[in-house]
């Protein structure tokens, strides 16, 4: 058992053994008083020796979860988009983008846009006008900047993929609620099968979110691991870098 599991455990115990708690209400001396079994409880709760071995945050699920990306996939059916999948990654793989471009070309793939967003939330202070107050999402401030400059489709393009991409903090409900925005706006033509996979990875700024909007004709031709990934329309581009996700990394792993 880990020393954090050690910690919780004899916290949980303590908990249990704890039989009153009151507050003195005299005015000259108001402080708070234990019975004698929540005072030896709070005795059990003790910090790690000055010698003892350094936790190490890379090992265990703590480590397992800072080296993860977590992805969440779904369909789209006009605006409404609905999660299906969730999946674990063991990393994410950067890739040139002169590669990039290379495979999507012999595949048939084409970015049609892509754009940033931040949070930003703007306190109204003492104002109570509900026009002084702003919030902007990182997700639709990421999917009104891909709708800026929207390349055409291919008119034999039978899938598109909304690509999400931001950190630790990013929340489905508002990638969903992005994800329809570019459904409805996009005008796409052919009436393409639409995708989105929404991806969270440590490494990645908080309160920021990218979008890559990429079409593709799903066509792999017999690729793996990346280049498989890519010919399927599965690319983020994030702070001028371009990175993706291979089937061989998924992970389920508890340690």
């Amino acid at each position: 058992m880990t020393k954090l599991s050690i910690v919780a455990a004899t916290v949980a115990l303590a908990a249990s053994s704890v039989s009153s708690f009151s507050v003195n209400t005299n005015p000259s001396t108001t402080h708070i008083t234990t019975s004698r079994a929540s005072s030896s409880a709070l005795n059990l709760i003790k910090g790690e020796a000055v010698d003892a071995e350094t936790f190490d945050e890379n090992e265990g699920g703590v480590g397992l979860a800072l080296r993860s990306a977590i992805k969440i996939s779904g369909k789209c059916q006009k605006e409404q988009c609905d999660a299906q999948e969730l999946l674990r990654y063991e990393k994410m793989q950067e890739v040139e983008m002169g590669v990039a471009q290379s495979i999507m070309d012999k595949s048939g793939c084409s970015v049609l846009c892509s754009g940033m967003g931040k949070e930003l939330y703007q306190d109204p202070g003492s104002s109570i006008r509900y026009e002084d107050k702003v919030v902007l999402l990182a997700p639709t401030e990421a999917a009104k900047a891909a709708l800026e400059k929207v390349s055409a489709a291919p008119a034999d393009a039978k899938y598109v993929t909304l690509n999400f991409a931001g950190g630790d903090d990013l929340i489905i409900g508002e990638v969903l609620e992005a994800c329809g925005m570019l459904v409805n706006e996009l005008n796409l033509e052919g009436k393409p099968k639409i995708s989105f996979n929404s991806i969270s990875f440590n490494q990645f700024a908080d309160e920021t979110c990218s979008v890559t909007v990429v079409a593709s004709g799903g066509n792999t031709g017999g690729l793996e691991g990346v280049d498989e990934s890519i010919a399927r329309g599965e690319l983020y581009a994030y702070d001028g870098k371009w990175f993706t996700v291979a089937e061989g990394d998924i992970t389920t792993a508890e340690k």
